[in-house]
């Protein structure tokens, strides 16, 4: 058989080899909060589920997120983590949240905010600068998220009355308080929407290791053909 023949064989063999790592994606991740509610009363506890979803590539899996909180401490007292381990920069925000190990979508840990008991109206908790990790180098980012919580407003007491008029009267300011409660209501949970999170970019690492493959088989073609037409005559 000539040798160029044989040399053509090996380049074939050569870059169907390397084409599933031209082709390999890169690990990527989006996180997502679901509250257990988002109407409190002062002293709950609110439990947020952290998860992973859109989760591509995790290799071993991944089992860590970083971040940045922004909440009003006068709202909330604290936070912590009832799954997982939390660690906070209480000057700056930032934190750790260590989790279930992960290699597709899933739960990863569970917060929790503490309501003071003297909370009172409306607040948001935002969630920014979101990464997570599977042990390599690769931290996909995942879009900001923000929450929103509102004290449940309470129904006033209606007192005793001695005339029907009176008894009939606060009758119609307790339907008319109602009217407003509901109202209110209504608003509050019209505002639930703000956890819900856009897709992510996935990492371009895996076009720059194609590129440079793609030279490599290139330059080796371009010092075959030469070798082959320099030398035509060797077998």
């Amino acid at each position: 058989m000539k040798l160029k023949t044989i040399f053509v064989i090996l380049i074939a063999i050569m870059i169907i080899g390397m084409l599933p790592t031209m082709v390999k994606a890169e690990y990527s991740a989006r996180v997502t909060m679901t509250p257990n509610k988002t109407q409190v009363n002062p002293g709950d506890t609110v439990n947020i589920v952290v998860a992973l979803a859109d989760v591509v590539d995790a290799g071993t899996g991944a089992n860590e997120m970083q971040g940045t909180i922004g909440y009003d401490s006068d709202f909330f007292e604290s936070v912590t983590a009832s799954q997982g381990s939390w660690t906070m920069n209480e000057g700056n925000g930032k934190f750790t949240l260590g989790g279930t190990l992960l290699t597709g979508d899933g739960q990863f840990a569970i917060l929790q905010l503490k309501v003071s008991e003297n909370a009172t109206g409306s607040t948001t908790v935002k969630f920014t600068d979101l990464k997570t990790a599977n042990g390599s180098s690769a931290e996909p980012t995942s879009p900001d998220i923000t929450l929103n919580f509102s004290v449940a407003e309470s129904e006033e007491p209606q007192g005793d009355t001695n005339t029907a008029g009176n008894s009939a009267a606060t009758q119609n300011t307790a339907n008319t308080t109602n009217n407003s409660g509901n109202s209110s209501t209504n608003s509050i949970r019209g505002n639930t929407t703000g956890n819900v999170t856009t897709a992510t970019r996935l990492p371009n690492a895996g076009v720059k290791t194609g590129i440079i493959v793609a030279a490599v088989i290139l330059i080796v073609l371009i010092a075959g053909s030469y070798l082959l037409y320099r030398y035509p005559k060797i077998k």
